[in-house]
């Protein structure tokens, strides 16, 4: 009995030992094991990184439209110097002055021809004429004065009484050449006369 238990061993042993020096042993595969809970973090990780790629593809893009942006722009704007270049020639071969400085006196210049022009289309005639029909009897101007381009009078003068002074400003009122006088101040000056200050627009042809 003891000498078949022995064997058995022995044979045991054996087996044992030949497996070893063939290098064969149990291989465990942790990875191929399922871990329902990590799935949720998969999940997040791949739509993080789909999120970034849409990103870097999105960011791709704005910068080459505004590559785009900043070409067309350049074109433009090499556009505008040529033209204005060619319209600095032209006007050096017509003898115009387009410089800083003349440009920089040109509003001033303006200024000026639109107060002679307006000098110019303004009657005096027809102005005094108006003025005339409108001052009773008993009434005296002693300055008239016209303003922005003729459309604002500021008259001066003396009256007998504030009757006549107040018939003035009716008649200025009713007159078909003027509108809205304004009584701006009056005294009773030394001589007993009422002095007035009168402000009123003047309707002028074709304004």
């Amino acid at each position: 009995m003891m000498a078949a238990f022995r064997d058995g061993l022995r044979r045991a042993a054996d087996r044992t030992v030949g497996m070893m020096g063939r290098r064969r042993y149990f291989q465990i595969l942790l990875g191929t094991r399922y871990r329902w809970y990590l799935r949720p973090l998969q999940l997040g990780l791949m739509a993080c990184c789909l999120g970034l790629c849409v990103a870097i593809v999105w960011s791709i893009g704005q910068t080459a439209l505004g590559y785009q942006d900043v070409w067309r722009m350049s074109a433009e704007l090499e556009q505008v110097l040529q033209q204005d270049q060619q319209l600095m020639a032209e006007a050096a071969q017509e003898g115009i002055d387009l410089s800083e400085r003349a440009l920089q006196q040109l509003p001033a210049e303006v200024a000026l021809a639109n107060r002679l022009l307006e000098k110019r289309l303004f009657s005096w005639t027809a102005f005094l004429a108006g003025l005339e029909q409108a001052i009773p009897p008993r009434l005296a101007l002693t300055s008239v004065r016209l303003e922005s381009g003729g459309f604002l009078v500021h008259l001066t003068g003396s009256a007998a009484s504030l009757e006549d002074l107040t018939a003035f400003t009716i008649g200025l009122q009713d007159h078909p050449k003027f509108k809205d006088p304004v009584l701006a101040q009056h005294r009773v000056g030394t001589s007993g006369l009422v002095e007035f200050d009168v402000t009123v627009r003047y309707r002028r042809e074709g304004a």
